[in-house]
């Protein structure tokens, strides 16, 4: 019996020496370099087992201590901690796909527990002819995860299969040197192709570090310090292209670990009595500053603070500034990940065929390695959404609809919990005419994260094309307060309301204020032509319509409805938006006055 214990102690250390030699050469990988959230996540892990842990940690442990999230963390309600062991277990199979091994780490399937895995017996167990050789393709064993008492199962000894007979030897080598060459060249080919864009390794989402808001030694300041930086830190979090950086942990250097941005935050108290809080974006790799702003919070404003959330939208929004700048950095890059989203919202800026297809496959690949992560879900469902607008007749567009339609019900499926997900099904919801649902999932989505201005116009689109009108310019002007710089379709959304009311003057001034490239879209080409016509400034109107006949590539006498048809989904829309071309004279025959006399 003592026997039995003291080998299943020599077993166990034997995991645990395994598991700590494992841990450094993983950390050491550039797979892990450039992902430090799914660095801190792995040292959590492995330090809650090499602590004498023998039962794996909590979610909300996870979550807290490792994950940045807050202590009103709820794990019934956030699958945060989930979709990123999920997307650690698919780092780790990447690893190891690509190093040979004779044990690896391993996260199982529904566990958040770190085990051994050997590829034969573990060397405690394993007899002098076991050492010989390893079989290729053996399932292996998990230390401590299965066997009873804590022992490792261990595999039958390898037999060597016979020698093959000499006189074809020759042939052997020949057939190696074949296949050496086959993969010389497919390799070269890959690297010729596209598909190097997309075979990369995984990319984790940037991180984000807040620093401590500088203030005033009084309680007072101290006290809106703390207000300030819980602000900055729960509006952050919310958003799916952003990590925040847990504050104060470190690696196994003993330092703590290296964001890709920090967000410095100032406060001063003015005579007057309102505060200003100016915040500093920089970029850590070469100490920049790449966008600051400063806030006057008036007695409104607190203690929610609402001054600072279009502030936290710009920075951490879908097209927000640090997509952004890891666009300008990489304008290439289609890496599954973090990059692959970031295509997709530049993408829906301003959409073209080509792009397209390259953030289709990257999307396909992205959720290849994280398939329960309902954000690539999300993405590709409303991609796919795109590509059917266009063919709606046609049995590409009618599978389009499909596929978009299951994706969208996958996405809620492993996140009805998650913004994006909600998200995904409320726009199915929409699609497929169901207002009553998509409003009510939309609605619970926006609750997950306010903040966002992306989410928030667009529900505030489908609200209005649903007949809520109120309720949806309320929602389309929140958008457009939260993010002005990239506003997109719901600024153009609101400036045609306006031009309905006949408040052709509002609607013009929120037009010139959008920035390229949403000045470039084909709905504010179609919006600005009916405000200018409305305003008598009808053959720049025409001009704006023949350009934006070139866009979809329809024919002159076109009608609006087949126009509209190649970049707006709702059929309500389309006939409310056609009806306006017409009765502002945008198409359609010109005024009698305008006529040649005969």
């Amino acid at each position: 019996m003592d026997r039995t214990k003291a080998s299943a102690e020599q077993q166990q250390g034997d995991a645990d020496r395994i598991i700590a030699d494992e841990l450094a050469r993983l950390l050491d990988s550039p797979m892990f370099v450039r992902s430090p959230v799914l660095t801190r996540l792995l040292q959590y892990l492995v330090d809650h087992r090499l602590q004498g842990n023998r039962t794996a940690p909590k979610a909300y442990a996870i979550a807290t201590e490792a994950l940045g999230r807050s202590a009103d963390f709820d794990p019934a309600v956030d699958s945060y901690p989930r979709v990123m062991v999920g997307r650690l277990r698919n780092l780790l199979d990447r690893y190891y796909a690509e190093t040979p091994w004779l044990h690896r780490l391993r996260v199982p399937q529904g566990s958040y527990e770190i085990v051994v895995q050997h590829r034969a017996a573990p060397p405690a167990a394993r007899g002098a002819d076991a050492s010989e050789g390893v079989r290729e393709g053996d399932p292996g064993s998990e230390a401590g995860a299965s066997a009873p008492g804590g022992a490792t199962p261990v595999p039958p000894a390898p037999t060597r299969p016979p020698a093959a007979p000499r006189r074809f030897r020759p042939l052997l080598w020949l057939a190696f040197a074949a296949a050496l060459a086959l993969a010389a060249f497919a390799g070269w080919w890959f690297a010729q192709s596209d598909r190097q864009l997309l075979g990369g390794d995984f990319v984790a989402m940037p991180t984000l570090e807040v620093s401590a808001p500088a203030s005033g030694d009084s309680g007072p300041s101290r006290a809106m310090a703390r207000g300030v930086d819980g602000k900055l830190r729960d509006g952050l979090r919310r958003f799916d292209l952003v990590q925040l950086l847990a504050a104060r942990r470190t690696d196994t250097t003993g330092r703590p670990p290296r964001a890709d941005y920090r967000l410095d935050a100032s406060i001063v108290r003015t005579v007057e009595g309102p505060v200003d809080v100016t915040l500093v974006l920089n970029r850590v790799a070469d100490d920049r500053a790449i966008w600051s702003q400063q806030i006057r919070l008036t007695d409104e404003d607190i203690p929610e603070f609402t001054g600072l959330e279009p502030a936290i939208a710009q920075m951490a929004g879908d097209y927000g500034v640090i997509v952004r700048d890891q666009l300008q950095r990489q304008p290439d890059n289609y890496a599954t990940g973090f990059p692959c989203l970031a295509q997709f919202n530049r993408l829906r800026q301003m959409r073209n065929p080509a792009a397209a297809a390259r953030v289709d496959r990257c999307l396909r690949a992205t959720i290849a390695d994280m398939p329960q992560d309902p954000v690539p879900l999300n993405a590709l469902s409303l991609l796919r959404f795109g590509d059917w607008q266009q063919r709606r007749a046609t049995a590409e567009g009618k599978e389009a609809y499909a596929e978009a339609q299951e994706l969208a019900r996958r996405a809620y499926s492993v996140g009805p919990n998650s913004a994006a997900g909600l998200f995904a099904v409320s726009r199915a919801y929409f699609y497929a005419g169901d207002c009553q649902r998509g409003i009510g999932q939309g609605g619970a989505a926006l609750a997950l994260n306010p903040y966002d201005a992306d989410l928030t116009g667009f529900f505030g689109l489908f609200n209005t094309a649903c007949g809520r009108a109120a309720e949806g310019e309320a929602l389309l002007t929140r958008s457009v307060k939260l993010d002005d710089s990239h506003a997109g379709v719901p600024a153009v959304t609101l400036a045609f309301l306006h031009s309905q009311r006949g408040e052709q003057a509002e609607a013009l001034a929120l037009l010139d204020r959008m920035p390229s490239p949403s000045n470039l879209e084909p709905q504010y080409l179609m919006v600005r032509s009916v405000v200018l016509a409305r305003m008598g400034e009808v053959d720049q109107a025409r001009t704006l319509w023949r350009r934006l006949l070139e866009y979809t590539g329809q024919p002159a006498n076109a009608p609006p409805e087949t126009v509209l048809r190649q970049f707006m989904i709702n059929p309500a829309v389309i006939a409310r938006a056609a009806v306006a071309l017409r009765t502002s004279g945008v198409v359609g025959p010109p005024p009698a006055a305008a006529r040649p006399a005969d």
